[in-house]
């Protein structure tokens, strides 16, 4: 028998004509027109049931305001079990921001294991410093005490 395995979403790049959505619509709802028609054109050419928009997509509808939207938009869809998310193209998707995410912390992980923390130089600094200069971690009081004699006079007055 097969294994059943999840689909592997498909990931298709539309250029959507906004305008006819919009041409008829009053001014107020322009860019609200364009949304609702990226949604059923995508609909319409994935055959999916429910159509979720990326926040920056929104963003790039909504950029020029509610009175004057975009003509037309590029966009990337993946659709996977009867839903279809919509990006823009330079966009990042949850799961390569996890793999980049994973192969950082695998880079990171070898070369934290081979250099100290900069903490731990540090306590080395300091502990070089003090070692070589004894004199300056002496108290106040001990300073006092080691003057000559000579400052310690006053001078005489005529």
């Amino acid at each position: 028998m097969a294994d059943k395995k999840a689909p592997v979403p498909e990931e298709k790049v539309f250029n959507i004509p906004l305008r006819r959505e919009w041409i008829s619509a009053t001014r107020i709802e322009k860019t609200k027109k364009s949304v609702i028609g990226v949604k059923k054109y995508i609909m319409k050419h994935t055959k999916a049931t429910d159509v979720k928009i990326s926040p920056k997509l929104n963003d790039m509808l909504w950029a020029s305001g509610a009175k004057k939207p975009l003509k037309s938009i590029t966009l990337k869809v993946s659709v996977s079990e009867g839903v279809a998310n919509a990006r823009l193209p330079e966009e990042i998707t949850l799961e390569e921001e996890k793999k980049k995410f994973l192969e950082e912390k695998g880079k990171k992980g070898t070369s934290a294991e081979e250099k100290p923390t900069e903490g731990a130089e540090r306590k080395e600094e300091a502990k070089a410093v003090s070692a070589a200069k004894p004199e300056e971690t002496k108290s106040a009081e001990e300073k006092v005490d080691e003057k000559p004699a000579e400052e310690t006079k006053e001078p005489e007055k005529k």
